[in-house]
């Protein structure tokens, strides 16, 4: 913990999308550790629940909330809730995700790579992106009042390299990606750094689908010879979200190696 301390975590208030697992869950628990007020937003209020009382054995104010990160009338509420108790908003960590679930003996590539229907295609696109966008636009106002501001958006590895998913999956993460550099460009001349993670395969609630063997082959090329669990993702967020930072429009790859 003393290492999260010195990032300037303590007194900071911190808006965690996702936050009912996963990466979400970790770096919630993390910034609490550090001192930082928490708000986790996510779809799932009993998972919510679950974090925040882990969170509040290390800071003194926790909130659960149900938040659509699609929906600019949730984020809205959510973020105007948010404000209300803690005054201001220092921290947004954009983690929010869904993949699409596949049947028992489906693949991406053979089975979901040219079949998923529009609807379901935009369905990343609200989430990895507009979800982005929402959130940002919501906190930032706050960010600016107070001259500081840290932003930031988990995407994924396949966002580069456009490997192992479905294209709406991959387009919307590169989406992010991009999307990140613009904010980042835009909202710097008020102490607002805006940064993006991009994390390989973690096992998370998330790889329901994911076979003993696909995270074994996995691991087989990964120099670090492990699948990252979500605490080593949310270590490079918490970097990403300290107080005396001079990066900013960067995207970094937590994959322990695999794509080198």
């Amino acid at each position: 913990m003393a290492q999260y301390l010195d990032y300037g975590f303590a007194g900071r208030a911190a808006i965690i999308t996702g936050a009912g697992t996963g990466i979400g869950a970790a770096c919630a628990v993390e910034l609490a550790k550090g001192g930082a007020q928490v708000a986790l937003f996510g779809r799932r209020k009993a998972q919510l629940e679950e974090v925040k009382s882990e969170c509040l054995k290390y800071t003194d104010k926790a909130l659960a909330l149900s938040v659509d990160v699609s929906s600019e009338n949730s984020v809205m509420s959510g973020v105007s809730f948010a404000l209300s108790a803690f005054g201001r908003v220092d921290i947004l960590v954009n983690n929010a995700g869904i993949e699409s679930r596949l049947l028992p003996g489906q693949t991406f590539f053979d089975d979901l790579f040219d079949a998923l229907p529009p609807e379901e295609y935009l369905k990343f696109f609200k989430i990895h992106t507009l979800g982005h966008y929402l959130m940002n636009l919501a906190v930032i106002p706050s960010m600016q009042k107070n001259h500081f501001g840290r932003i930031v958006n988990v995407t994924s590895v396949t966002g580069v390299n456009g490997a192992y998913s479905t294209p709406g999956y991959t387009a919307s993460k590169a989406a992010a990606i991009c999307q990140t550099k613009s904010f980042a460009k835009k909202y710097g001349k008020d102490n607002i750094t805006v940064n993006s993670i991009a994390p390989g395969m973690v096992d998370t609630p998330m790889k329901i689908d994911a076979t003993p063997e696909e995270y074994a082959a996995v691991a087989g090329i990964t120099p670090l010879g492990r699948v990252a669990q979500p605490i080593d993702i949310a270590r490079a967020v918490l970097f990403f979200a300290q107080e005396n930072l001079f990066v900013s429009g960067q995207n970094l790859i937590v994959d322990g190696g695999s794509t080198v």
